[in-house]
């Protein structure tokens, strides 16, 4: 597939979710509402494609074999930059678009990718008076007497704001992030337009209701608005893994944070191309302490840290990895976990029957949706193909663009079988999973047995890796120290939770 037809596949996939997100930054510095600028930014974009295709097609013609070659390459250079340029500087979702098609898929050429990458950690930032403006209009008082030191080149521009390094009055190295001014206006204007969204959707995917769909979006969408709000789940996160052998998440200083501006402390460490271009024993170790972050936290604690990408992971020192940007996050309800756990376990002992009746339980299905038991079995056979059986599994790019497929295009005996399948509001964000994190770990050539961590999670199994027995044994200490003994936790909004005990106390408001 060329690289127009990956980006044409990429913008379907967003205009299915959030291509309404998408928004552009002004030139001032300040990002402008939605409307006419908008569009008239993609239509340039799309207009310079067109001229870029069209002038490289005649010079092709004049042209000999070895220039074709050379006038092919120039022409994907420049409509790379193009592209991560305009994703770039519109931030919002269509900036998490290039993020993920820089890792996803490596069915887009090498220019394109190199050039997506940028936006992990280094898409264009506003100029620095806009931030310094809002950041103290947030805190109340002058850059000067907020900070001891504050570097006004960022460390990282992301969708919604940008990180600066600071330095406390107590001397605390800090993180700091910026929520772009205007930004949080300009998306809800443009989610107000539901009705066009529920539209796409239904066109799309005529078995698909719409609207939970929209509103988990648009739910989630607002929450990463509300940086007191990520604040609240980033100390979840950082509660439930306090001393953790493998995982970190930076503190986050409640005092210096504000509905617009958080900040945590620093942590310094290797970005994950580094990591990529370690021995595959190195790989696998980090690849097995990124699965059991996800499927440990989602199945057992019932909460997902939302948006999986590279730039979103340090690897410290000590060896661990340090996760980034708890704005998306997904706490999952009890009677969501407990059908999709029961459906799980059916798919493991290879029920047929009970594993379509939890799926029509779980809204996957209808009970007069005309899908064999062996067909809805068989389909999502693929998707689970990583950790079914008792062997090593390794995660390729190619395992990864199949799943693309079957979701969004199925062949064979599932053609047409997106159109019967409905999606869960809850599991809107599951399939950051199977997009996101296994996209990163085909990255790493991810090899392990995956099947018995999952039983691990799912039944309770004894660990089954040197570091699941560590793990194990974190955790013990770490529930003895709560007073929880054998009861099971969980994480919802308001922080950590068992069924006896209620809430620990939440994360301080600033």
């Amino acid at each position: 597939m060329g690289a127009l037809g990956v980006i044409l596949i990429a913008l379907a996939i967003a205009s299915a979710t959030a291509i309404a997100l998408m928004f552009v930054a002004g030139r001032g510095g300040r990002i402008p509402a939605f409307g006419l600028l908008r569009m008239a930014r993609l239509s340039r974009l799309a207009a310079g494609f067109s001229t870029s295709w069209f002038g490289a097609k005649l010079r092709r013609l004049f042209a000999s074999g070895e220039n074709k070659t050379r006038i092919d390459a120039a022409a994907r250079e420049r409509n790379a930059e193009r592209l991560a340029s305009a994703m770039g500087n519109m931030k919002g979702a269509f900036m998490k678009l290039g993020q993920m098609m820089s890792f996803v898929t490596d069915a887009m050429p090498t220019e394109y990718q190199t050039m997506l990458k940028t936006l992990q950690a280094e898409a264009p930032p506003l100029d620095f008076p806009t931030i310094r403006d809002a950041l103290e209009s947030e805190l109340g008082k002058p850059l000067e007497r907020a900070f001891a030191e504050f570097e006004v080149e960022p460390i990282a521009a992301a969708s919604i704001g940008q990180v600066h390094r600071a330095r406390l009055p107590d001397g605390r190295e800090v993180a700091v992030k910026v929520q772009y001014p205007g930004i949080a206006r300009a998306i809800k204007s443009d989610l107000a337009n539901a009705g066009i969204l529920y539209r796409m959707i239904g066109l799309m995917y005529p078995g698909l209701d719409p609207k939970p769909v929209v509103e988990e979006l648009r739910g989630r969408i607002y929450e990463e608005l509300d940086y007191l709000h990520e604040a609240q789940s980033q100390e979840n996160f950082r509660q439930l893994y306090a001393g953790h052998p493998f995982f970190r998440i930076p503190e986050i200083v409640t005092e210096y944070s504000s509905a617009r501006v958080l900040t945590s402390e620093f942590v310094s460490g290797r970005r994950f191309d580094e990591i990529a271009a370690e021995e595959q024993s190195v790989r696998n170790r980090y690849s097995e302490i990124l699965y059991r972050f996800v499927f440990g936290t989602t199945l057992r604690f019932r909460a997902f840290n939302g948006d999986p990408h590279p730039g979103n992971y340090l690897f410290d020192d000590e060896g661990r990895i340090v996760f980034l940007d708890f704005g998306l996050t997904k706490y999952f309800p009890a009677e969501m976990i407990k059908p999709w756990r029961s459906a799980l376990h059916a798919y493991m002992e290879e029920d047929k029957a009970a594993f379509r009746e939890r799926l029509t339980e779980l809204s996957f299905v209808t009970p007069k949706t005309d899908i064999a038991a062996e067909t809805l079995y068989d389909y999502f056979t693929y998707f689970y193909d990583c950790w079914r059986l008792d062997r090593d599994f390794t995660f390729t790019d190619e395992y990864n663009a199949k799943s693309f497929e079957m979701i969004f295009k199925p062949k064979g005996q599932f053609e047409g079988l997106q159109k019967k399948l409905n999606m869960p509001r809850d599991f809107v964000f599951v399939n950051r999973i199977q997009w996101g994190v296994m996209s990163i770990l085909a990255k790493l050539d991810a090899t392990g047995n995956w099947h018995k961590i999952h039983r691990e999670y799912m039944f309770g199994d004894s660990p089954s890796t040197a570091m699941g027995e560590e793990i194990a044994a974190w955790r013990e200490g770490w529930n003895a120290k709560m007073g929880l003994g054998g009861r099971e936790i969980f994480v919802s909004e308001s922080g950590l939770n068992d069924e006896d005990l209620g809430n620990f106390p939440p994360c301080r408001s600033a």
